[in-house]
Parts: structure tokens; C-alpha cells; sequence
């Protein structure tokens, strides 16, 4: 919901002010933590700074948060001391805590203006600390950091001489002081005017220069213009918006003049004036080139074209399998025709509606380098963060589903992996302490894994704090290394003694894994005593749209993942074995594999028991291979997959092996399998 700190109507404007302040103060953090870490900052870093404060600056005060531009007025003007003079001495560590202290306020502004119950922040305390490092900077000048205009401190009349032409007239416009950004104002104003009438100069001269803005505010904007209709300029001027007055400057009564700078020629002047007002209205050309290329778009309107295509998919199957076409007949060849271009085209729908989502997975990763920056500071390890595979595509939705599950992994990663300093040079270790971010695919699935070379997991330990806290549910003697490493997941448990800032409650990581787990997505731990740990996350690919091979048992119609499907076949008596105990396999070129009977698993009556008679499907997720037994195969398609309501959460749906829910064409329920759940259990 947008606060009422905005008027009605401007809820598309903050949207937009949202985001494009949201980027750049991303990408300033990049430019600070990489600056930072070189110990240099060279003239385009600090241009880029600047510009970015200046921008903000601007755009907050179109949208009337005065605060945040008072705060991106204060850090833009610290860089125009250090931008007019590069090497003006200052202390640079306290330098980088100030404009990540400014940086941190801004986003959290940011994230605080969609909400009606907070106030707009103070950022006093602040700006005060940043106006006395400039201060000190200027050699304790404590007079306004602010640079200069771009006309410098030369005389403001001198700079707007009378022009001995009667029909150049000047204008004064004042606006209110109320008004943001004067100079935008200005910009609109003067591109109406110039429809009218032709503007010879103006003052200031170039409205996109730093200071523009000030000078309005301070001294008006000042218009030299011919004019047919006089009456009717000074009249579009008075009608401006946020304009308080405007007034035609009379020729004072001239004396013994001054001599003055020769000015450029009025037909010259003429000239340019009518080459830069014909510029905005001129038409674009036939065939020209647009050099916009991209757009921006609401991640929600992406949404609910995403929700229309899966519309389509039912629809579309819906169409193709109706009972009707039972009734037709057999000449169906152009209806068989039609149908299979109407998925031709619905594939390629889909594929481009998921290709406009894709995003590259170093959008979340490069987020990860404050949270070291800020952890080093206080924690003194040292740790370097490493990418790899950061250019590996991802839904936009996995993007924002991962932000927080990495920031707790990466947290626990330096926290309690990483030993200290001391500890890792008593230990011989030489290489520096490091936390890996690594992306890629595996079959539909996204893998991000997050390894460190800290002291690893210690099991020993992990299963008598286990113990301690009575989490255990069979003898110890019965734990997997695997199952003792997932511990570490689970609430309220943790290898912290002592409460910090980063650990010790036991909620993180068991935060993590219920939310990956209510998108489908897994999260695995393995470790090595003295060599270091790994968290694994995968995440399918698609959260929505899925091909599937759809099988009956018993009447009920189960859908098997077609990602996960080496192959289906028949069953021939001699490639059955059961052994003493009743584990029952099946040989399929000299391997013998598991046999899992949905029938059986799902507790579903009514299922063929004869393996010669059934079907078999042989499925592979993460290593692991078995052979599922069902009656028959009905269809192979695409569906969408529907997760299930949180009412059913007491029945563990998901353990069973559940991963959701669709609807066929001829409206039936069907359940998608979750593979590897199933795998884990049999294999």
C-alpha cells in the first residue's frame, strides 16, 4: 500500500523512484566495496558517486522525501570537494563507514516509504557527520561544503547583458519554495516556450549542470526570447508549474556604459536558439533507429502474464482430450493439425514468458559482498568471497526467494566455519580464508552451493548438542553422517555458546530451509572435520510449468516429472528378483535396481500387482536410480503445478513424496511426484 506521504495518483512514480533508487544503491555499494578492497578510488569512481547522489538527490525531492535528499545532498557534496580536488588528504576508512552508514539509511528508507505506520526517518545525526568530515577535508572551513554554480562567482547581471535589440525580450521567473528539482521544472517550461517564440539564452545556460537547481532557487531563471505575441509567452511563463511569478526585466537607463565581453552576434544566437527548440519537436525519421532497447516492467504485471500462459497450457489441454471429439468420428485431420500448431505456439509462448523472467543469479550473490565487507569489519577473519557460475540464469521469482536463505548461509559460513586468524595459522593453515558462491544446473533444477575451507563439522559434537537439546528420535548408533549434518537445519539448534550478532539463537537456518521448502526447494549440508563445509540449495527451475508423463494406478492418476525419466518398459518374468527378505528388484541391462510400487507407496487398492503386466518407468534424480511400477501410462503433457494449502501441511504431503497438484484438460486432479523424495527413501 502507498503512505499518504504521497498525493493520489503517484503511486506509478514511487514505484518507479523505488526501483531506480533501489539499482543505484546497489551499485554504489559495488563501487565501495571494490574501492574499498583496492585502497584506491580513481576519477570515474568518484564521478560515478557523484552522479549517483545527485540523481537520488533529485529524485527524492520530486517525490517530496526532503530527508533523503538533504542525505544525497550532503554525501554529493563531499564528493565535490573530493572531485575538485583529488588529492585532498582525508581519512579513508572513516570515509567508507560514512557513505556505507548514508548508503544503509537511504535503502532502508527506501524500504520504509511503502509503509503507512513509519515516519520518514531523521537523518540529522548524520549529515552532521558527513558536513564535519567535509569540513575537516576544507582545512576546518565549517562554512557550507556546497561547490559553486557553474557561472563561478562572477557578477549575476553581467552575465545576462541587455541585448541592443528591441525585439529581444528578458524574462524573470521565480519559483516557489516549495518547488522540487526547479531545474526539471525549468526544462519542462522552456520546451513549451519554445513553441511560441524563440529562445535566444537563458540563465542558468545548461539546466543539466550541477548547481543548476540552486541558482533558480536562489536567483530565478532568467529567458532572453523573441516573441510575435509577447503577451501570450509572458502568460505560458505566469502558468508554469510551481511558478510564483514571472516578469519582463526591464533595460535599465544607461549612463556611461561599462565596457563589457563582446556577446555573441543576436542572428547567431538566433540561429542556435531556433537549431536547439526545433531539436525536441522534430519528427523521428522513417526507419531511424530508436536507441532505447529495453523497458522496464512490474515484476507482478510479469506475473499475471505468467498465470495467463499457465491458463492456457489447461485450456489448451482441456481442448485437445474433450469427450466431445468422441463423438465426432474418426476424420479428425484437420483438428489433429490445428492442435498441434496450438501447442507449437503455446511451447514457444511459454518459453519466451520464462525467458523475459530469466535473470542472472549474481544479482543475489553480489548482494553477499556487504554482508562479508560488514562481517569482516567485526569479526577481523579476513574472508574472501568467490563467484562462481554468477551468470547462470534464474526466474526473477528464485532470485528474491534466495536473497535471505544466502545472507543466513553466508553468515553462518563466516561465523561459524571460518576459524579465527590465530586459530587457522596455529593450524597450519596457509591459504586465506574463503567462502564459495558457485550456480549451475542440474537436470530442471538450479543448484547454488555455498562451500567454505573453515574448520568443517565436527559430528561428534553436533550429535551430543543433539542429544542435549532431546532431538534425537532413534539410537545414535543409527545416524547417518548425513542426518547428523542436517541438525544444523533444524530449529532451535545451535553450535554457538554465546548469542552474537550473526548466530547463536538457532532460527536461521531452520528460516531457511521452511522457506525454500514452500517453493519446492531443498537444502542439503555436507562437511569435512578441518577442510570445511558445504550448503547446497536447489530449486526447480520453474516454479509453475512442468512436462510430465501421467500414470494410472488403481483408478487414481499420479504425474512423473519427465526431467527424472530415463525410460518406460515392459517387464519380463526373468528380469524380476525378490530376495529373502522381500526387497524386490529389477534387471535392466545388467543393473539391477530397486522396484518401488506406487500402489504400495501410496497406499492406493485396486492396483495391478503382476510386474508383467504393469508398467515400468525408470527414474534418476541426484545419483540415485530405482524402477516405479504403475498400471498404465495415459498421457505425457505439460501441467501446472499447484502447490498445496497449508491446511494439509499435518498430513506431510511433501515427506510422502508429493511435490504438488494439477488439473488436466478433462478436469481431474492428478499428483505430481517429488522424485528425489521418493528416491531418498527407497534407495
Amino acid at each position: 500500500m502507498i503512505v499518504p506521504k504521497f498525493e493520489s495518483g503517484m503511486e506509478n512514480m514511487v514505484d518507479m523512484f523505488v526501483f531506480e533508487s533501489g539499482d543505484l544503491l546497489e551499485k554504489l555499494d559495488e563501487i565501495l566495496m571494490r574501492t574499498e578492497q583496492e585502497d584506491s578510488i580513481g576519477s570515474d569512481d568518484i564521478n560515478e558517486i557523484f552522479r549517483t547522489m545527485h540523481t537520488i538527490k533529485g529524485s527524492a525531492a520530486m517525490m517530496g522525501l526532503q530527508n533523503m535528499s538533504a542525505l544525497a545532498h550532503a554525501v554529493e557534496d563531499l564528493f565535490y570537494i573530493i572531485r575538485e580536488d583529488p588529492n585532498v588528504s582525508y581519512d579513508k576508512p572513516a570515509l567508507y563507514e560514512l557513505l556505507f552508514a548514508a548508503s544503509d539509511s537511504l535503502k532502508n528508507e527506501i524500504d520504509n516509504i511503502q509503509d503507512e505506520d513509519v515516519p520518514l526517518s531523521d537523518f540529522s545525526e548524520l549529515e552532521g557527520r558527513i558536513h564535519s568530515f567535509a569540513s575537516v577535508m576544507k582545512g576546518g572551513d565549517a562554512a557550507k561544503t556546497g561547490g559553486p554554480s557553474q557561472n563561478g562567482g562572477e557578477a549575476y547581471e553581467n552575465l545576462f547583458p541587455e541585448d541592443e535589440n528591441e525585439n529581444v525580450l528578458t524574462y524573470k521567473v521565480i519559483y516557489a519554495d516549495t518547488c522540487a528539482m526547479p531545474d526539471m521544472r525549468a526544462m519542462v517550461l522552456l520546451r513549451a516556450l519554445g513553441k511560441v517564440c524563440e529562445i535566444v539564452k537563458t540563465f542558468p545556460a545548461d539546466l543539466d549542470a550541477d548547481g543548476a537547481g540552486d541558482d533558480i532557487s536562489q536567483k530565478g531563471l532568467y529567458v532572453k526570447l523573441i516573441a510575435d505575441e509577447p503577451d501570450k509567452a509572458l502568460e505560458l511563463l505566469k502558468t508554469g508549474i510551481n511558478v510564483a511569478s514571472a516578469e519582463q526585466v526591464k533595460k535599465p537607463e544607461k549612463s556611461a556604459p561599462a565596457p563589457v565581453k563582446p556577446a555573441v552576434e543576436a542572428d547567431e544566437q538566433v540561429k542556435k536558439a531556433k537549431e536547439q527548440s526545433a531539436k525536441p519537436a522534430a519528427p523521428k525519421k522513417q526507419g531511424e533507429k530508436h536507441e532505447q532497447s529495453m523497458i522496464s516492467v512490474k515484476l507482478d504485471k510479469l506475473d499475471r502474464l505468467l498465470d495467463l500462459v499457465a491458463e492456457i497450457v489447461i485450456t489448451e489441454g482441456s481442448v485437445i482430450s474433450s469427450p466431445d471429439l468422441k463423438n465426432v468420428g474418426e476424420n479428425l485431420d484437420r483438428f489433429n493439425k490445428s492442435s498441434r500448431e496450438l501447442k507449437k505456439l503455446t511451447d514457444e509462448l511459454q518459453d519466451v514468458v520464462m525467458s523475459i523472467r530469466m535473470v542472472p543469479v549474481s544479482t543475489a550473490f553480489q548482494k553477499m559482498n556487504r554482508v562479508i565487507r560488514d562481517m569482516n569489519q567485526k569479526l577481523k577473519k579476513n574472508v574472501t568471497l568467490v563467484f562462481e557460475g554468477q551468470e547462470t540464469e534464474v526466474d526473477k521469482s528464485i532470485v528474491d526467494i534466495l536473497n535471505d536463505p544466502l545472507m543466513h548461509i553466508v553468515r553462518n559460513a563466516v561465523d561459524h566455519g571460518i576459524e579465527d586468524p590465530q586459530i587457522r595459522a596455529e593450524q597450519g593453515k596457509t591459504e586465506p580464508p574463503t567462502v564459495t558462491l558457485s550456480a549451475g544446473y542440474d537436470s530442471n533444477e538450479v543448484v547454488i552451493s555455498c562451500r567454505d575451507n573453515g574448520a568443517g563439522m565436527d559430528t561428534a559434537k553436533l550429535m551430543a548438542k543433539a542429544k542435549k537439546n532431546g532431538m534425537l528420535t532413534k539410537p545414535e548408533s543409527e545416524y547417518t553422517e548425513k542426518e547428523i549434518y542436517n541438525f544444523v537445519v533444524a530449529a532451535g539448534f545451535s553450535t554457538n555458546e554465546k548469542i552474537t550478532e550473526y548466530s547463536g539463537r538457532g532460527v536461521g537456518m531452520d528460516v531457511v530451509k521452511k522457506n525454500l521448502e514452500k517453493v519446492g526447494g531443498k537444502l542439503s549440508v555436507d562437511s569435512k572435520l578441518g577442510e570445511g563445509s558445504v550448503f547446497t540449495i536447489k530449486i526447480p527451475l520453474s516454479l509453475s510449468i512442468v512436462d510430465v508423463m501421467s500414470v494410472e494406478i488403481g483408478g487414481e492418476n499420479l504425474s512423473v516429472p519427465m526431467a527424472a525419466i530415463k525410460e518406460a518398459f515392459s517387464c519380463k518374468e526373468e528380469n524380476y528378483i525378490c530376495d529373502a527378505d522381500g526387497n524386490e528388484f529389477i534387471m535392466l541391462r545388467d543393473k539391477c535396481m530397486p522396484l518401488i510400487r506406487l500402489a504400495k507407496h501410496f497406499e492406493i487398492d485396486g492396483g495391478e500387482t503382476d510386474v508383467t503386466k504393469g508398467i515400468m518407468i525408470h527414474c534418476r534424480q541426484d545419483g540415485k536410480q530405482a524402477v516405479l511400477m504403475a498400471d498404465r501410462i495415459t498421457t505425457d503433457q505439460q501441467v501446472v503445478v499447484k502447490p498445496f494449502s497449508p491446511v494439509l501441511d499435518p498430513y506431510r504431503l511433501k515427506e510422502s513424496g508429493m511435490a504438488g497438484c494439477s488439473v488436466l484438460g478433462d478436469g481431474s486432479i492428478t499428483i505430481i511426484l517429488d522424485m528425489k523424495e521418493i528416491l531418498d527413501k527407497y534407495v
